[in-house]
C-alpha cells in the first residue's frame, strides 16, 4: 500500500469511491462528472490537496483538504465553472439545489470562529475498510497540513455518522459545536490542533 499525495490523473477514481463510499449529502447527490472536476481543482490549487492511498494502479482511499476554503472556490470557479455548469444543467433550474449550493458556499463564511483549514472528505473502498488505510492517510494528512504551518483545522460530519466520529475522536479531534449546514440536517464540527 502506498500512501502519496494524489495526481491529477486520479481526480476520477476519487469522484467514484466519493460516490459509493459517502452516499449521504450534498456532493453524493451530484454527478460524477462533478466531483471529478471537483476533486481535480482540489488537488490542482495551491489553497488544497488531497491524499490518497494505491494498491499498485488503482486508488483505494482518499483524504481531501483545504488550507483556504474561499481560494479553492475562486480556483474552481476560474478553471471548472463552465465544463461543471453544463453537466450541472438541469439542476441548475431546481429551486432546492440552488439553496443547497448557497448553504455550502456560504456555510464558511458564516462560522467566523473556526480555523479557515479543514479536512473536507475521507474515503475508503469498502473491501479495503478495517485495514488501517484511513490512519495512514490521516497521517500523511497532518504531516502535509504542518508542511503548509496549519496550526488547526476543523471538519464537519454528519451526526449520523457514528464510524466517522469515532474514527476523529480516536484520533486527537475535539468536539467544538453543533452545526445545521443544510436544513433539517445536523453536524457536528471538530478541530484538530497540531502538536508541535
Amino acid at each position: 500500500m502506498i500512501i502519496c499525495l494524489a495526481e491529477k490523473n486520479d481526480a476520477l477514481a476519487m469522484a467514484q469511491i466519493h460516490k459509493t463510499e459517502i452516499n449521504k449529502g450534498f456532493l453524493s447527490s451530484l454527478n460524477i462528472s462533478f466531483l471529478k472536476n471537483l476533486y481535480e481543482a482540489i488537488i490542482l490549487s495551491s489553497a488544497s490537496f488531497c491524499v490518497v492511498a494505491k494498491e499498485g494502479d488503482q486508488v483505494t482511499g482518499f483524504i481531501s483538504g483545504v488550507t483556504s476554503i474561499k481560494k479553492l472556490y475562486r480556483y474552481f470557479f476560474a478553471h471548472y465553472f463552465l465544463s461543471s455548469s453544463t453537466v450541472l444543467f438541469k439542476k441548475l433550474f431546481s429551486l432546492s439545489f440552488i439553496k443547497k449550493v448557497f448553504e455550502t458556499l456560504l456555510y464558511s463564511s458564516k462560522e467566523q470562529s473556526l480555523p479557515s483549514a479543514e479536512l473536507l472528505t475521507m474515503a475508503v473502498k469498502q473491501q479495503f475498510q478495517g485495514k488501517g488505510i484511513a490512519s495512514q492517510m490521516l497521517f500523511t494528512f497532518l504531516a502535509e497540513m504542518k508542511k503548509r504551518n496549519i496550526q488547526q483545522f476543523k471538519v464537519l460530519v454528519g451526526e449520523e455518522l457514528a464510524p466517522a466520529i469515532h474514527f476523529y475522536e480516536k484520533n486527537g479531534f475535539t468536539f467544538f459545536k453543533n452545526t445545521t449546514v443544510h436544513q433539517g440536517k445536523s453536524s457536528r464540527v471538530y478541530i484538530y490542533k497540531m502538536v508541535n
